[in-house]
Parts: C-alpha cells; structure tokens; sequence
C-alpha cells in the first residue's frame, strides 16, 4: 500500500513548485535579474486581511503579511512570508506544529516593561486573554495563560518605492489589546524599512528598525522571546536533516551565543540549509555591526534569532530610541563560510545610524 508522509507530500509539494520555476529558465525566459520588480498590494475579504506581495517578474520574492486579531486571519506580528530563493524554493515556514508564534521572517518582543506600569507586556507570542482558572501543566516558575493578552503590533503606514529593489516603508503601533478597548493603548513606535533585492542564488532582505516610546519611557526586558528572527522551513531544519552552521565554524549551534570569546561567542552569521525535494536551498541571518549588541539564539526546529536582548535589558526613551539591522539571504545551493563572510562584510559597509533623520 501506498503511504505518502507529511514531510514527503510537503516536500514534492514545494519541489514541485522550484522545478516549474526552474523550467520557466530552460524553455529561455528571461533571467531573474532581468525582470522587473514589482509590488502588490491584495485587500481580501472586505479588509479583513492584507499582504504585498514582493515580486520579479511573475515570481515571488516573499510577501509582506499585516497583523489582524481578527478571528479568522488571526497573527499579531507582521511577517514577510513566504520567503523564496531566486528559483523559487520557499526556505521559512510559519506557525508549525511547535510555536505557532514563530512568523517567518519576524520581529518581536516578549517583554515589554513601561515605565509607570505594574508588568510587562508581551509583543512576541499569541498570548490568550487571562483565565485564573487555567493551570499551567508545563512551567512552574509563570503560567502562560495568565500573562496575557499579548499586543498587536498595527501597521498605521505603508509606502514602497521600486527600483532595481524594492523599499517598504512601515509606520507601526505597538498597541495593547484591552478586552474593554477597541483599539488598544499605544506603546511604542516603530519604524520599519526592509530592501529586497536578488543577486545570483541569492534573494536578499535587509531590515532595519527603530523602536521609540509612544508616551512612556520603557524597558526592553532581558528575553530570548526577541528581537528579529527566522523560522526556517520545517523541511530543512536540523531535525529534520538538514544543518545549521556559523561564522566560528560550529555545526548545528544550539542555545545562547552572546560571548566575546569561547565556545558561547556571538557569530556573525549562521545559516541553515538542508534538501527540499531534490534541491538543495537554506536561509542565513546577518548581524550588524552598529548595532547595540548582537546576541544569537537558536534551535534545531528551525528558530534563529538576533537579538541585543537575550541576555540584557534596553533602556528605550524619546532621546535614545533603539535602532536595530539585521540581513537574511535565502539561497540556492549550499552558503560557503567565505561567501557569507562577503555578505556580512558587504552588509556591515552599510551605516544606517542615520536612515530614519533622513527618510522622515
């Protein structure tokens, strides 16, 4: 009898999908680098969701999902998802199995402590609204479903500019979400630039951010639950067979790396690559140089994290907002060390202290 896996069906599902693109090439299709990029902007529903979807040519570069708590579309962090390589292969994934609150391409933070307030507040997971009644069966020290609700991080703006890249432009709110309020108080303010260009076998998103209080001066509490991250396809992680590695050289890096030195340093990079179908594709997250502190997380289902908070508090206030840059590269083929050191070097060349005075 035939059998065919969940890994199996998802795995020819998404082959099936590079292969056509891959195909569109050889019948002499235009190269990648020859199409134009494009933006499109799709309301379904009534209003009751939206994305952008990030172009070139007729193929996907990723797409750009806004947050919603309604019912039926329900994520309270944006996403740029899916995410592909030049031939199409889809490298993130999104809400698997384990931690839903695990978006693709994310940022976020589990807490938020302003000033004045009695607790922190939670901007990173789906955080249900509290039950007193509800136990907790898996931790001892806190119990989840009293520590909600988590707040939605609104996208009150957005522009984009098209050239030999696309710009995205993002205004958000980090609002609150008060069972009594329509809205939800304001937190923080965010601004939020992603570039998304492709290059050879590589799909290329950089990202830079900055935090500002909406009132309030706040604290980024010390949080493995932050900052921008990636959740790799479930096809590709290290527990599924495919391999993590880093700018020090480690295979499948596990936990907390935020040393100067030693076996916990803090790489520049680390990437995960691993087989979809018959291809051979990943994803690596880039570091920043200017950044306030660059601190690495991840795990063998696929998470990778870039932080200046795992292992720290941020102090965020009008006068010194926090401003943050990370890159990731999706992939064709596997990432030599040397080719990644080239794009780190390359994206590190990039002083974007001052983006957000000059784009006002």
């Amino acid at each position: 009898m035939f059998e065919l896996s969940r890994r199996n069906f998802l795995s020819q599902g998404a082959a099936g999908v590079s292969t056509a693109m891959l195909t569109s090439l050889t019948r002499g299709d235009a190269p990648v680098s020859e199409k134009k990029y494009a933006v499109v902007d799709e309301v379904a529903f009534r209003g009751q969701t939206r994305r952008l979807k990030l172009m070139q040519g007729d193929r996907y570069m990723a797409a750009l999902i806004f947050p919603t708590d309604y019912p039926t579309h329900f994520r309270l962090k944006p996403e740029l998802y899916p995410v592909c390589t030049p031939s199409g292969v889809p490298v993130t994934d999104t809400h698997q199995y384990c931690f839903i609150h695990h978006q693709s391409i994310m940022t976020g933070h589990g807490k938020v402590h302003v000033d004045g307030t009695d607790h922190a507040v939670d901007f990173y997971r789906q955080l249900p609204y509290p039950n007193t009644e509800r136990i907790d069966k898996f931790h001892k020290t806190h119990n989840l479903f009293q520590m909600g609700p988590s707040g939605i991080q609104k996208i009150v703006k957005a522009d984009w500019k098209v050239t030999d890249q696309i710009q995205l432009r993002l205004i958000l709110d980090w609002q609150l979400r008060d069972k009594e309020s329509s809205g939800g108080k304001s937190v923080i303010s965010e601004q939020r630039r992603y570039k998304l260009f492709q290059r050879g076998p590589y799909t290329i998103i950089d990202q830079f951010t900055q935090l500002s209080p909406h009132s309030q001066s706040l604290t980024l509490k010390a949080d493995r639950h932050s900052l921008m991250g990636v959740r790799v396809n479930d096809l590709i992680d290290p527990d599924d067979g495919g391999m993590m590695h880093d700018s020090e050289k480690r295979k499948n890096p596990d936990g907390n790396y935020w040393d100067i030195s030693g076996n916990r340093k803090a790489p520049r990079w680390i990437d995960c690559t691993g087989r979809i179908g018959n291809q051979t594709a990943g994803i690596a997250l880039f570091s920043h140089p200017n950044n306030t502190r660059n601190e690495f997380y991840s795990r063998g289902w696929g998470l990778m994290i870039l932080s200046p908070t795992l292992g720290h508090d941020v102090r965020v206030t009008k006068d010194k907002p926090l401003q943050f840059a990370a890159r990731f590269v999706a992939h064709d083929g596997a990432l030599a060390g040397k080719t990644a050191d080239e794009l780190s070097d390359e994206f590190a060349a990039v002083d974007y202290r001052k983006m957000f005075e000059t784009e006002k």
